[in-house]
């Protein structure tokens, strides 16, 4: 162990003492079960937590109890290198935490090292510096809350280093205080599921569920039911009984309705009137429910020329947009690439029990991909690449390889058409119709839909 570097008047055991009783950090150590074997006056300050509570306990069961979270042990052993995360303790505040592995000659664990500062997440947001934050998403802990089709990605944690980014997510910080609606705009992939999440995390209503439902994932005539519910025999084929809706299970915590642009227009006056009022009439029911809880709103699409094709209606869009946040496509953001690569490539390793590392040649290449699919497709391609090197150094070779098979399967998926511009234009024209009668059910509804005279559909097909 190298010496410390004091002069020698001073007793080590004084220092330790100083140390542990006047630091402005909070301290504490554990062997290398998480048994906590010391802790300072600061940290049970910073925790409002009695040190009898917290010596002689396991980091892990103190963090099952909601002492703080979330955890970093865990973590730091696994990874076995210094780590620093942000953690909220019982009462709601934020700290920075440092985690510090600690090894004897051979390479045994023996401690590790916690330091904690009080730092609030919006200091830390609004820190101009180009260190990169890592914040973890309670996603885990109530599941039963959680709709599959509307994940994004299932790694529980948000990355961002650049100030646009942090500007946001201080917007996010700030807007969770406050019961108002929320309208996350993005392209697709870019996290507005894990934003969502985020300002749910940091309401006062993070205790209560958080409700999913990707409007665009549900056939049409399911969705009224989906959201409001029904009665007993409200329809061929009703549960007997009745069923909740999603907006009544999200009484007391957070409705996030994913993909809104995809919400039928026959329905988006009943979502709008739920909105103005906080009551919802099920499917065959006459008494209105009272249902409390915040409502956050995401989509890719342009809402604005939606409303001026009579697609989306303009109130809903303005009780929607209390406040709106827009996140930006990675490629305006290239500066995070590398920590989220590294983020991605860290939780893929854990996940698939492979060590691996990027070359600095092959994260150069990372950065210079046009990511059309934004986070998602960062995190698929270094799924890939992890699962078909194996583990080791993954080259810039791999990664053109890989990115080149992505693109070139995106460009698969897309229609060709042949002719003139005008045959070109007639067929691009026909093939949006037809979808757009397929999804609707009808050429009548379809017309509506697209704002024209259902003759002039015909025409055209």
């Amino acid at each position: 162990m190298p010496p410390l570097n004091i002069l020698p008047d001073i007793d080590v055991t004084d220092f330790a003492t100083l140390l542990l009783n006047y630091s402005t950090d909070g301290i504490l150590l554990t062997d290398s079960t998480g048994l906590v074997i010391a802790i300072n006056k600061r940290f049970s300050k910073l925790f409002q937590i009695p040190a009898s509570e917290v010596l002689g306990a396991n980091v892990l069961e103190l963090v099952k109890q909601g002492a703080w979270s979330p955890n970093l042990f865990q973590r730091v052993v696994q990874k076995k290198k210094t780590l620093s995360i942000m953690q909220t303790t019982r009462s709601g505040r934020s700290i920075l935490a440092t985690g510090t592995p600690i090894f004897d000659d051979a390479d045994e664990l023996l401690y590790v090292l916690f330091n904690d500062r009080d730092m609030s997440l919006q200091s830390v947001l609004e820190n101009d510096s180009t260190e990169s934050v890592e914040l973890a998403i309670h996603a885990a802990a109530k599941d039963e809350h959680l709709v599959a089709e509307t994940q994004q990605y299932t790694l529980n944690g948000i990355v961002v280093t650049s100030n646009i980014m942090k500007k946001q997510l201080n917007l996010a910080l700030q807007v969770a205080k406050f019961p108002v609606p929320v309208l996350l705009t993005g392209e697709s992939g870019v996290g507005k599921t894990m934003f969502a999440r985020f300002i749910h995390d940091q309401s006062p209503r993070r205790e209560g569920p958080f409700i999913a439902i990707n409007c665009g994932a549900i056939p049409d005539q399911l969705v009224e039911s989906e959201l409001f519910g029904h009665t007993g025999g409200a329809f061929t084929g009703a549960t007997a009984g009745g069923k909740k809706g999603r907006i009544q299970a999200a009484d007391g915590g957070t409705l996030f309705l994913d993909e809104i642009s995809e919400l039928p227009y026959v329905l988006q006056v009943k979502l709008l009137q739920f909105l103005e009022t906080s009551q919802i009439y099920p499917v065959g029911g006459t008494s209105p429910i009272p249902v409390d809880c915040t409502v956050i709103a995401a989509t890719n699409r342009n809402l604005a020329s939606m409303m001026a094709n009579k697609i989306f209606r303009d109130d809903l869009y303005f009780r929607l947009n209390g406040m709106p946040i827009e996140l930006p496509p990675l490629r305006k953001r290239r500066e995070e690439i590398p920590p989220l690569a590294h983020f991605f490539l860290e939780q893929y390793s854990t996940r698939f029990g492979i060590e691996a590392s990027l070359t600095p040649e092959a994260l150069n290449e990372l950065t210079q991909l046009p990511l059309k699919g934004n986070v998602r497709e960062l995190s698929h391609l270094i799924q890939r690449l992890l699962i078909v090197t194996g583990g080791g150094e993954i080259t810039v070779e791999q990664v053109h390889e890989w990115a080149t098979t992505i693109t070139k399967s995106t460009l698969k998926q897309l229609p060709h058409y042949d002719g003139t511009l005008s045959q070109q234009v007639s067929q691009f024209e026909k093939d949006i119709i037809q979808q757009t009668i397929e999804k609707c059910g009808s050429q009548v509804e379809a017309a509506k839909i697209l704002g024209v005279h259902q003759s002039t559909l015909s025409r055209k097909l």
